[in-house]
């Protein structure tokens, strides 16, 4: 499968509804969110999946690179490489094309993330949980139990602190009402 390929499935795989709602039973099950929790998610992801198509679509194009680059003899250095080089062209060519508000989605911090080995692949999950910490929670925990087994919170909890802090700035706490994190309020 040629690169173009599996970024193309792994950008379309990202915002499968039924598999997030699959993801949101689970999650219930596992007593990892409420189900008033799932509910309310639920109910979220139409409108939530609508409003952040570009931001998931660049989410699964890094998702696609780290398949390319998972069997990689130095798969680390290369995935950096590509994924940097990722966001800094998408921010020039949105740049160019004078659109600023997807300019500004390709940021800095972004940037700065996607340099992190291993968390890298994630650096898209920045802009979309300024647009959705809620579909940001549900992505990170169906990408993690498709790739590991496991959820992402459990992940988190086993992880050392730097890891684990990381993790959760990456990606906000469910609540009974939806998702939380300190200092970032509630979902809309």
């Amino acid at each position: 499968m040629s690169l173009r390929d599996k970024i193309r499935e792994a950008r379309s795989g990202i915002a499968d509804e039924s598999a997030l709602q699959t993801t949101l039973d689970r999650l219930a099950a596992d007593g990892e969110i409420s189900a008033d929790a799932a509910v309310a998610l639920r109910e979220a992801f139409p409108k939530q999946l609508r409003t952040t198509r570009y931001v998931l679509g660049h989410l699964g194009a890094h998702l696609g690179i780290g398949v390319v680059f998972a069997f990689d003899l130095v798969p680390l250095p290369l995935g950096t490489i590509a994924r940097v080089s990722w966001v800094a062209g998408n921010r020039v060519v949105e740049s160019i094309r004078g659109n600023r508000s997807r300019a500004r989605i390709h940021s800095l911090g972004v940037f700065l993330i996607a340099a992190i080995p291993w968390f890298g692949y994630a650096a898209y999950l920045l802009p979309l949980r300024r647009h959705s910490p809620e579909l940001a929670f549900v992505l990170a925990n169906h990408t993690w139990l498709e790739r590991t087994g496991r959820s992402y919170e459990t992940f988190l909890a086993e992880a050392r602190s730097p890891v684990r802090r990381i993790g959760r700035w990456l990606v906000p706490r469910a609540s009974s009402d939806g998702v939380d994190e300190e200092g970032m309020g509630r979902p809309q």
